[in-house]
C-alpha cells in the first residue's frame, strides 16, 4: 500500500455514480492510503450508497457549501503526502495513481495531472502560468496535488461566485507561485460531461469573468492582460451560443468581446449572427457531409439531424480520434492467401473460465474455478497427438491460485499457450451495470472496455509470467472498439468471431456476413483475426444467401425452421466444438470446408465442461467420457483422413506474414 495518496471525492446527489467512482479507486494497482467521501448536503441516497463500502472509505456529511468547501474539508482530514481529486461522476483507470507517482518524484513538482478520455487537447507536458492563463488544460479528476502546497495556498476558494471555476482558480495560483505542474501523458481518467450545461452557461460566464478579475487583482496583472482574457471568454461563450443558434445572445457576447479587445475573428463572428438561420444550418449540413465522406446533400430539410444544432462531440472513443483497426468495419479486413498453407492446420482453443449457471442472471460473485483441476484429462489426448492448446484465460482463473496453478504447470512443461478472454461482468473495474447487453464487452464505452482488457491483460501476465498476445471476447462479444484496444495493448491475434452466427437478439454482434478464413483486421496487417471454425452446409447451402439469413434468423429459430431444414439435410449451421456437436457433424463440417479450400481451422470448448454439471453439454460422467472420446476421434480424423497438422496461432500468423510453409 502507498502511504502517499489521500483520495478526496466530493459528492452531491451522487447516488447513481458514487459506487462507480469508489470502485475505480479500490481497483487501483497502487492502493491509496485512504478514500475520503464528503457528502455536500445530498437529498438523495448518496449516504446509503457510501455505507455499502463500510470501512473501505471515510464518509462525512456536511451542509451544502459547494464543491470547493467539500474538497477543502476532505483535504483537512487527509494525511497523505498527495491529494488525489475525483469527482463522484468520474472514474479512474486501474493504473492511474501508479503511473502518476512513478513518473514524477521531484520535490518541486506540486501538481501531476494525467489525460482524460474527453475531447480536450493534451496541451504542454509541463504547464506554466501563461499556458494556464490561455486556457484550463487540467481535468479536475486527473489531479494529484501535493498536500503541503495545497495548504500553503489556502486550498480552493470557497466563494460562491467561483462555483464551476474554483479548480481553474487554484491551478493558476499554483503556477503563479512558481511551483511546477507536470503531465503524465496517458489517458487515465474518465471524464463525464456535465448535463444541462446550457442552462448554467450564464452562471458559468459570470464565474469565469469574476475569476479573471479576482486573479488579476491578486496577482497584480496588467489591465490589458485581464481585458484580453475577458475578451476571449466572451468570444468563447459567444461561439457556444452561436453553435446552439441563440443568435441574439451570441451577437451580444461578440460585441462585449470587441469591447474588451478588438479582433478580426470576433468581427467575422458578429457578422455571421445576422445570417438567416436556415443558411447557417445548410452550411453546417454541407460541412458535416463532407467531413464524413459524403459529398452530396440529397435533401437537407428532410434530415432533422442536420436541420437542428448538433451538440459538441462527447468523446468516449480512442483519444487520438483515429481508428486503425476494426473487427466490425469491413473496410479494415485484409484476407490472407489460403494457398500459402500447404496442408490444413488446426488450432485448439479452450475458454478457461469460471463455472456459472448458464441460465441464471449474470453475477459478479460467480467466480468458482474448481474445474481447472480437471484440465489434465484432455491433455492425455492432446499429448498423444502433439496438440498444444491455447487457453483463453479470463480474470477469475488468472486471479485465483486454484485457477492459475494447473495451467502454470502445463505452461512450464510447454504443453499449452496462454491467451486472454474477457468476461466483463467478473472483470474489474466494475463501472457498468449488470445486464445482458453489457455482457458483450463490445457494447461498453471505449474507456470501460479498454480498462477491463488492460486489467485482464495485466492479471494474466502476473499469474503466468507471460503477456497474452491472443484474445477472445467472451460470448464472442467483439465491438467497434475491440480491435483498436487490442492493437494498443500489443495483441497480435483475436479469435472473437463466430462466422455465420448472429447474437443481435441478445444485443450482441452479427457475424453472418463473415467467413471462417483468417483475415487481418488492421491497416498495417499486424493484428490477425482467427475465426472459430463454422459454416453453413447442406444441399441448399449454395443457394441465395438470403435463404440462410431467413433460416437462421430469430424468426427461423422461433418457428423451428432451422431444425426442420437441418433434419431434411437442406441447410445446417455447424461450428467446430465437442459441445453440442456430434462427431459426425464435425467431420462433415471439416470435409465441406476443406472442399471449399479452407486451410485454417479453430476448434474451441469451455474448460468447465471437463467437470460434469458445469455446462449443458456435460452433465454426467458418461457425458464426460463421450466428450473426451470426441476429441480423440476428431484429432485422429484430422490427422489421418484430412492429412492436417496441429499448430499454434503463432505458427499461422508467422506464415501469414512470411508466406513460408509452417514447419512440420
Amino acid at each position: 500500500m502507498s502511504k502517499t495518496v489521500s483520495v478526496i471525492i466530493p459528492a452531491y446527489n451522487a447516488e447513481q455514480h458514487l459506487a462507480r467512482a469508489v470502485n475505480s479507486v479500490l481497483s487501483q494497482t497502487c492502493a491509496p492510503l485512504e478514500i475520503i467521501v464528503i457528502d455536500d448536503g445530498s437529498s438523495d441516497e448518496t449516504e446509503k450508497v457510501a455505507a455499502t463500502f463500510g470501512s473501505a472509505i471515510r464518509f462525512v456529511r456536511k451542509t451544502n457549501g459547494g464543491p470547493a468547501s467539500a474538497r477543502n474539508l476532505g483535504a483537512k482530514m487527509a494525511s497523505g503526502e498527495w491529494l488525489a481529486l475525483l469527482d463522484a461522476d468520474d472514474w479512474w483507470y486501474p493504473d492511474k495513481l501508479e503511473a502518476q507517482l512513478a513518473l514524477y518524484t521531484s520535490p518541486d513538482v506540486a501538481l501531476i495531472r494525467c489525460l482524460a478520455d474527453s475531447d480536450q487537447p493534451q496541451g504542454p507536458v509541463e504547464l506554466r502560468f501563461h499556458d494556464l492563463w490561455e486556457r484550463n488544460w487540467i481535468t479536475n479528476s486527473s489531479v494529484l496535488v501535493r498536500r503541503s502546497v495545497f495548504q500553503q495556498l489556502g486550498g480552493f476558494d470557497e466563494g460562491r461566485e467561483l462555483i464551476s471555476v474554483e479548480d481553474y482558480n487554484l491551478w493558476i495560483r499554483i503556477a503563479a507561485s512558481g511551483h511546477r505542474i507536470v503531465t503524465c501523458p496517458q489517458v487515465l481518467t474518465h471524464y463525464t460531461r456535465g448535463i444541462g450545461i446550457s442552462s448554467n452557461s450564464d452562471r458559468f460566464l459570470r464565474a469565469s469573468l469574476y475569476n479573471v478579475e479576482a486573479l488579476g487583482a491578486k496577482l497584480e496583472l496588467a489591465r490589458k492582460v485581464v481585458s484580453a482574457k475577458q475578451s476571449h471568454i466572451y468570444r468563447d461563450f459567444g461561439r457556444k451560443a452561436f453553435f446552439e443558434r441563440r443568435l441574439d445572445v451570441a451577437r451580444g457576447l461578440f460585441l462585449k468581446s470587441l469591447g474588451r479587445r478588438f479582433s478580426v475573428g470576433a468581427v467575422l463572428l458578429l457578422l455571421a449572427t445576422f445570417a438567416p438561420e436556415h443558411l447557417l444550418n445548410f452550411r453546417r449540413a454541407v460541412i458535416s457531409r463532407v467531413r464524413s465522406g459524403h459529398t452530396t446533400l440529397d435533401n437537407p430539410s428532410a434530415d432533422q439531424s442536420l436541420a437542428s444544432p448538433t451538440p459538441p462531440p462527447t468523446t468516449d472513443g480512442p483519444s487520438s480520434g483515429r481508428i486503425t483497426a476494426s473487427i466490425i468495419d469491413p473496410s479494415f479486413r485484409r484476407p490472407i492467401d489460403s494457398g500459402q498453407f500447404d496442408a490444413p492446420l488446426l488450432i485448439t482453443t479452450v475458454d478457461a473460465e469460471e463455472e456459472f449457471d448458464w441460465n441464471a442472471p449474470f453475477a459478479r460473485r460467480a467466480t468458482r474455478v474448481t474445474s481447472m483441476r480437471s484440465q489434465h484429462l484432455a491433455h492425455r489426448i492432446f499429448e498423444r497427438y502433439g496438440v498444444v492448446p491455447v487457453y483463453m484465460v479470463d480474470y477469475p482463473v488468472a486471479s485465483q491460485e486454484g485457477g492459475s496453478a494447473p495451467l502454470r504447470e502445463l505452461l512450464q512443461d510447454r504443453h499449452c499457450e496462454i491467451g486472454a478472454q474477457l468476461h466483463p461482468w467478473v472483470t474489474p473495474p466494475f463501472l457498468e451495470d449488470l445486464s445482458v447487453r453489457n455482457s458483450y464487452a463490445g457494447n461498453l464505452p471505449f474507456s470501460v472496455e479498454y480498462a477491463k482488457v488492460r486489467q485482464l491483460t495485466d492479471e494474466v501476465a502476473a499469474a503466468f509470467g507471460v503477456t497474452p498476445r491472443i484474445y477472445r471476447a467472451g460470448r464472442y462479444g467483439a465491438g467497434p472498439n475491440t480491435a483498436e484496444i487490442l492493437k494498443r495493448l500489443g495483441y497480435q491475434a483475436d479469435s472473437s468471431v463466430m462466422p455465420f452466427w448472429s447474437f443481435r437478439r441478445q444485443h450482441g454482434p452479427d457475424f453472418r456476413a463473415l467467413g471462417a478464413s483468417p483475415f487481418w483486421i488492421d491497416q498495417d496487417r499486424s493484428l490477425l483475426e482467427l475465426p472459430v471454425s463454422a459454416a453453413v452446409v447442406g444441399r441448399a447451402a449454395k443457394l441465395d444467401r438470403r435463404l440462410a439469413s431467413l433460416v437462421f434468423s430469430g424468426t427461423g429459430e422461433w418457428s423451428r425452421l432451422s431444425s426442420v431444414a437441418a433434419r431434411l439435410g437442406l441447410i445446417e449451421r455447424i461450428k467446430l466444438t465437442p459441445e453440442g456437436i456430434r462427431i459426425n457433424e464435425a467431420k462433415r463440417l471439416v470435409r465441406d470446408m476443406v472442399e471449399h479450400e479452407q486451410r485454417v481451422f479453430v476448434l474451441t470448448y469451455h474448460s468447465p465442461s471437463l467437470e460434469p454439471g458445469n455446462t449443458p453439454y456435460v452433465r454426467t460422467r458418461e457425458d464426460l467420457s463421450r466428450f473426451l472420446a470426441w476429441l480423440d476421434e476428431f484429432f485422429d480424423f484430422f490427422q489421418t483422413e484430412i492429412k492436417g497438422r496441429f499448430v499454434s496461432w503463432q505458427d499461422v500468423r508467422t506464415q501469414a506474414i512470411e508466406r513460408v510453409p509452417v514447419a512440420a
